[in-house]
């Protein structure tokens, strides 16, 4: 495919999370992080924000 497997991890990380974000009305962002494999709460968000270009925040309803 061209591509790593860090950045299909990455890929699925951001997608399921920006899914969880727009479904659920209150996410508990430090079970999603859990959730996803991350150790600590900031590392996803600082992922989402540099992978699409907002927070997670910014997405969430």
């Amino acid at each position: 495919m061209g591509v790593s497997p860090e950045w299909v991890l990455l890929r699925y990380r951001v997608h399921e999370a920006l899914e969880r974000t727009t479904r659920d009305t209150a996410v508990d962002w430090a079970r999603l992080a859990a959730e996803l494999g991350y150790s600590d709460q900031a590392h996803p968000v600082r992922e989402f924000t540099a992978t699409v270009g907002v927070p997670p925040t910014a997405c969430a309803h």
